[in-house]
């Protein structure tokens, strides 16, 4: 069925992308998705912090200034000189550039620390970025199934219109020949099935149209560039999961789970670092002085300095101190309850993994057997329509005992089809919350899709 769509959306259309099936639209969301997007940029906040933390290691602190400009003229010594610093005259350019370099060299572990936290971080982020596709995975399977089965329904709506289509012009030619098995209310019957059926139509085709765009605006792209692959909706049951088991892979695969175990790792190294820092820093500073100035004598008289006129330079160690230990020692607590925060989190976590593991395979559980109802219901409703087709064809039916048992198989083939798609999603769901990874392979459609 085509989408009305305005006659400016047809003309700036991107090139269609397509037709997708499932795993197709989930490796276009693993590229275009702005949810993805926002989640990788953050990881490369946290790359950029680990460098950062990777650069303090070596010269954190290193400058280096020029300067010129003009200098009075001096000449002579600290003893004899034939000018005045009282004297502007024979005003000459000078240069000077001084450099100050410090190297930590032993911080006790505050700088390991520092990166020992930012690596945990750039880990968690990275991991969030699974959590957020695994989140994506479910929405995309409750959206391309949801257009699938809608389409399924217009399907079966079609068939059904034309059945009718039939089933009214023998009635009517029934009435006509005054056939007394058929009455007129068999007639009132059928129209008001058929108006039934063309609600149940118009549902499915609002149903296709916000399942598609759902899914477009989900994978990052627009209703018109994607086109779906025509696929039935899979009705085998499937085996059912073991609780236990599906327990242990959610503790030990879920990404949320993980996550909170690289955050609480960059907060222990937030706390070695603030208890680092009340300790004494030690370093080697550098430092090299020159200026020039070609209309002043150079001194080289070791109490004498000329800031316009001179080389010079060292090398020391040295450490820094920081005083304010009761700030010092807030910071450190407030990390040390920023990191059991955490693991209360994990702790609480871990125990609520179990029940969202429980309820999903419930649910799973439940979603098989109505799947397994659906079926077998669909096969009685199949034997069932055909025995009271060949009843009326044999002159012992009625028609509104076709009408009904037709009736009831359309209802049944559309519970059928709507029971396996609460079984896809219901397993979809239990694949999030048991962190089963969510695979991707190259999209599709290339980079950067619209």
């Amino acid at each position: 069925m085509l989408l009305a769509l305005p006659l400016t959306s047809l003309l700036l259309a991107a090139p269609v992308c397509g037709p997708l099936d499932f795993d197709g639209a989930v490796a276009v969301a693993a590229q275009n998705a702005d949810e993805i997007a926002i989640q990788r940029a953050e990881v490369a906040v946290a790359q950029a912090d680990l460098a950062i933390a990777r650069a303090a290691r070596f010269v954190p602190s290193a400058t280096v200034i020029f300067l010129t400009g003009p200098v009075p003229e001096a000449r002579g010594t600290v003893i004899e000189s034939t000018s005045s610093n009282r004297s502007l005259r024979g005003l000459g350019p000078f240069w000077r550039t001084d450099v100050e370099v410090i190297q930590p060299i032993f911080t006790w572990g505050r700088l390991d620390a520092a990166r020992d936290a930012a690596t945990a971080g750039v880990k968690a982020r990275e991991i969030q970025v699974t959590d957020k596709m695994a989140e994506l995975r479910v929405r995309i399977a409750q959206l391309f199934w949801g257009e699938t089965l809608a389409r399924k329904l217009l399907s079966i709506a079609a068939d059904v219109e034309k059945s009718l289509a039939d089933v009214d012009k023998r009635l009517e030619g029934l009435l006509k020949s005054g056939d007394e098995s058929v009455k007129p209310a068999d007639k009132y019957r059928l129209d008001v099935y058929k108006a039934t059926l063309r609600k149940r139509k118009a549902e499915a085709e609002k149903g296709v149209e916000m399942a598609h765009g759902g899914l477009a605006a989900t994978i990052g792209m627009s209703p018109a560039g994607v086109t779906l692959r025509e696929v039935p909706i899979p009705v085998e049951p499937g085996d059912l999961p073991d609780v236990g088991r599906a327990v242990e892979q959610a503790e030990r695969e879920r990404p949320d789970l993980k996550a909170l175990d690289q955050a609480i790792a960059a907060r222990d190294g937030e706390v070695r670092a603030a208890n680092a820092a009340m300790l004494p820093q030690f370093f080697v500073a550098g430092t090299f002085g020159w200026a020039y100035a070609p209309n002043r004598t150079p001194q080289f008289n070791p109490w004498v300095q000329d800031t316009f006129n001179h080389v010079g330079g060292g090398v020391a160690l040295g450490f820094r101190q920081d005083l304010a230990l009761p700030l010092l020692l807030t910071q450190a607590r407030k990390a040390r309850a920023q990191r059991e925060m955490l693991q209360r989190q994990r702790n609480g976590l871990a125990r609520l993994v179990a029940q969202q593991v429980e309820a999903a395979v419930a649910e799973v559980r439940e979603a098989r057997e109505r799947l397994a109802a659906a079926m077998s219901a669909l096969s009685s409703g199949r034997s069932w329509f055909r025995s009271a087709g060949l009843d009326f064809e044999a002159g012992v039916g009625e028609p509104k005992d076709v009408l009904e048992a037709y009736a009831g198989y359309i209802e049944l083939q559309v519970d059928q089809q709507r029971a396996a798609y609460d079984l896809i999603v219901t397993r979809a769901k239990l694949d999030q919350v048991t962190g089963v990874p969510t695979r991707t392979g190259p999209s599709p459609c290339g980079q950067g899709s619209p």
